[in-house]
């Protein structure tokens, strides 16, 4: 099974450019391009959250639209500058609810070989992250499908251990991170991976001997600066996709593609 992952989108309302300098929609048809001509095809595509700047309805069609391109699935979860509501119209049917509550949903088709549990890891209103009680019980209970033998690959928007970019792990998940890899940990047989976003960066940690991936954004970087002190700045970097596959009794392998040719990176 081949799953590509995209992360931090950031679409933009159409005319404008990202803090004045990216094009984000351009930067996503690029990327929709390069997974159509992929060989082999991916099974599934999984966006890891923050799918737009603004949560607009005009962003997400501009998205859904690009997604129609592609002749396999794709399966969301929000990230903090996505809304849920707006999220539930545009992608009907992917997580039943409220509108307002939590948009975590699993995909277990039985041909293949994970199950899919997608966490909603915000806080409406909020760049920082949370895993609440009634979050932490659905996994649970989810993660009961799952086996060893067919485990579960968890994709999330906000990364459930410090990275060391002080400006992202400010607003990382500040609630039920402990219960989380606790969790985690205690249904470590059962769990292949766990993909996340939100640090725009290519990083690579584990729980419990779980690994946990972030994929870089599709959009612009998160300056790499492990001072305690450093102050939150943006880099151009080439686009890139994760792409990762399961192999039965090989686990999880992870590499990095490159959308375009590049010159850079460059700072801005």
């Amino acid at each position: 099974m081949l799953i590509a992952q995209i992360t931090d989108l950031h679409i933009v309302r159409e005319g404008e450019l990202l803090s004045g300098r990216v094009d984000t929609r351009a930067a996503l048809a690029s990327c929709i391009n390069k997974l159509a001509s992929l060989s082999p095809k991916p099974t599934v595509l999984l966006i890891s959250g923050d799918l737009t700047e603004t949560a607009t309805e005009e962003e997400y069609a501009f998205l859904t639209n690009q997604l129609d391109k592609l002749d396999f699935p794709t399966y969301v979860v929000p990230g903090n500058h996505d809304d849920r509501a707006t999220m539930r119209r545009a992608f009907s049917g992917m997580a039943n609810g409220e509108s307002e509550s939590p948009f975590c949903y699993s995909i277990d088709k039985p041909e293949w070989p994970l199950v899919l549990i997608g966490i909603d890891s915000t806080v409406a209103r909020r760049s920082d992250g949370a895993i609440c009680a009634d979050r932490l019980k659905w996994l649970k209970e989810v993660l009961k499908k799952a086996t060893p033998e067919r485990p579960a690959l968890i994709f999330m928007h906000h990364p459930p251990f410090k990275t060391g970019i002080a400006a992202m792990d400010a607003c990382g998940i500040l609630e039920g991170l402990t219960e989380f890899r606790h969790l985690i940990s205690d249904h470590s047989d059962r769990v292949a991976g766990i993909l996340c976003g939100h640090v725009h960066r290519v990083i690579h940690s584990s729980i419990a001997g779980v690994p946990v991936l972030l994929a870089p954004s599709s959009a612009h970087q998160i300056t790499l600066d492990l001072h305690n002190d450093a102050p939150l700045s943006f880099t151009l970097e080439p686009s890139k996709i994760a792409l990762h596959q399961w192999e039965e009794n090989g686990g999880l392998v992870s590499h990095i593609l490159y959308v375009d040719d590049f010159l850079g990176p460059y700072s801005f």
